[in-house]
């Protein structure tokens, strides 16, 4: 009555006929009979939508009761409380580890009532990565938006699909190649040597006991910098694009919560403060990308080979998209860069119970001047202490895909319409490929990559979506090892190895509490100037 009200009185607009018919219910439903009368039909829809919905979904589960898979915590629960015992165990991919080994690897098991197949079959996963129609990315990323504000879009080189995601591709390719990290290196050194004696130096003492995680990320946060993505803070304070970048990273995934977590977050301070953080890095990359196309008007068309943001507007230039969409691409550079530091985090991680590995690498990597890009390839034994890591964990733990239509994949006939979960984390843990999988023996790869079974190894993906930036990666974890190594001595602080490092619900890597170490400077202020000359 008040809306109609408010509608004659012309305060709020609604049409007059809604009103009437709404006064009229309501008048109706007055009546002690008419009220149980709908009431009665009211419980009758519910009960019956219900049941519908019930039985729809238990006739779509008997379409993949052929494939095995642990049995159930309940129907309508599925094998959610299993899943949620071992993430709160931080061993949520070691469940999978586990029913790999009972059940093979393809197998069912059920989010709820939704039947999710996962596999580790070589096989199965060449299949899914290069029959990118057919097994397609979620709509559903979180890393897409933040509560509604956009961080990476659909369009973007990680995110994107369809024809203008292809056209980018290949653009960047280019980019990112092996022979145009000829182009890089010559940037990327004196960036090391301006950290090493801005950053790193000044804040070291004999004994200084620092986070090399922290560490890392400041150093590879400052990377697009000389790569022609300028950030208005300055590459001289690189540390605040991966403050941002890691604070950004721990809110995402409270979208993927129950909703009692989802909604009270709109009244969170740390939330609202991150969305916040997130409209002004977009408006950051706005200005960022106006001031690049100035320069690029000059240019000509002439786009140098080491700007990074140049060829990212030419890309989506090419694909017809617009700058909101180079701006997609800039959240994605931030985010992913910081993946070398949290790879470099676990592989210290993993020294700490290695010394002797740790002084093999230390002693090649001082015992090999660094003059060229090509000078990195003498660092053989380095190289394969970074692919174990890699392998023991991987960047990405696990990925989603979506089957449209049905296939036959691992064994079994796969209807469509359901969701793919495959992991490299379970996967380099499998003992079929892996002698002793849960040691590290960075030996393993003495012949290098190409000596691994085909789709056995794949911490970088592989098939039309592998990483575009597995190069840049590699060449900067070198370059990263090699300024510690000839400038330090480093112990790992003892209380490190009892602490939770690396995080197994995310699908990302994420590392928790370090893992610290000593810094020991390996020249005094008077030898280093000395050993400079």
């Amino acid at each position: 009555k008040q809306w109609y009200q408010r509608r004659v009185r012309g305060r709020v607009h609604i049409p007059k006929s809604a009103c009437k018919l709404f006064l009229s219910i309501t008048e109706f439903s007055q009546v002690p009979l008419v009220n149980m009368f709908l009431l009665f039909t009211l419980l009758i829809a519910v009960t019956g939508f219900y049941s519908y919905n019930l039985g729809y979904r238990w006739l779509k589960m008997q379409r993949y009761r052929h494939i095995p898979g642990p049995p159930p915590d309940s129907f309508m629960k599925g094998h959610g409380p299993t899943l949620q015992m071992a993430k709160k165990n931080n061993a949520f991919l070691d469940c999978f580890v586990t029913w790999v080994e009972q059940y093979g690897e393809t197998f069912q098991f059920r989010i709820k009532t939704r039947v999710v197949i996962f596999t580790v079959n070589p096989d199965a996963l060449k299949q899914i990565f290069q029959d990118v129609t057919n097994f397609i990315k979620v709509d559903h990323l979180p890393n897409r938006a933040l509560f509604g504000q956009r961080i990476t879009g659909l369009y973007s080189i990680l995110t994107g699909g369809g024809q203008e995601w292809a056209i980018k591709r290949r653009i960047m390719t280019s980019f990112f190649a092996k022979q145009n990290m000829s182009h890089l290196y010559p940037q990327l050194m004196p960036l090391m040597s301006r950290l090493l004696e801005t950053k790193i130096k000044p804040s070291v003492g004999s004994g200084t006991v620092l986070d090399i995680h922290e560490l890392f990320t400041m150093i590879f946060s400052a990377l697009p910098g000389v790569m022609g993505m300028e950030c208005p803070m300055g590459v001289d304070e690189p540390e605040e694009i991966g403050k941002r970048v890691n604070i950004l990273l721990d809110v995402i995934p409270v979208q993927l919560a129950d909703l009692s977590k989802v909604f009270g977050a709109y009244g969170d301070a740390k939330k609202i403060a991150t969305i916040q953080m997130v409209v002004e890095m977009r408006m950051m990359g706005r200005k960022m990308v106006a001031e690049k196309r100035k320069e690029m008007y000059e240019w000509e068309g002439k786009i140098p080979d080491d700007d990074l943001l140049a060829w990212l507007i030419s890309a989506n230039d090419g694909a017809g998209l617009s700058d909101e969409e180079v701006i997609d691409d800039i959240m994605t550079v931030y985010l992913v860069i910081d993946n070398m530091s949290k790879q470099l985090g676990s592989l210290f991680i993993y020294l700490i119970n290695y010394p002797e590995i740790y002084k093999k690498m230390a002693e090649e990597l001082r015992n090999t001047p660094l003059t060229s890009h090509r000078s990195l390839d003498k660092l053989k034994y380095t190289e394969m202490v970074i692919l174990e890591s890699l392998r023991m964990t991987p960047v990405l733990l696990r990925g989603t895909r979506w089957l449209v239509n049905k296939t036959h994949l691992g064994g079994y006939d796969i209807p469509g319409d359901c969701q793919f979960q495959y992991s490299q984390y379970v996967l380099h843990r499998n003992a079929s490929y892996w002698p002793k999988p849960r040691e590290f023996i960075p030996e393993r790869f003495e012949n290098g990559i190409p000596n691994v079974e085909s789709f056995t190894y794949f911490p970088f993906l592989s098939g039309p979506r592998a990483c575009l930036g597995k190069h840049v990666a590699m060449v900067a974890m070198k370059l990263t090892l090699s300024m510690l190594a000839v400038n330090f001595d480093l112990t790992p602080q003892p209380v490190a190895a009892s602490l939770p490092t690396v995080v197994q619900t995310m699908a990302v890597t994420r590392l928790k509490g370090g893992p610290f170490y000593h810094f020991k400077p390996r020249y005094t202020v008077k030898e280093t100037v000395a050993h400079e000359e």
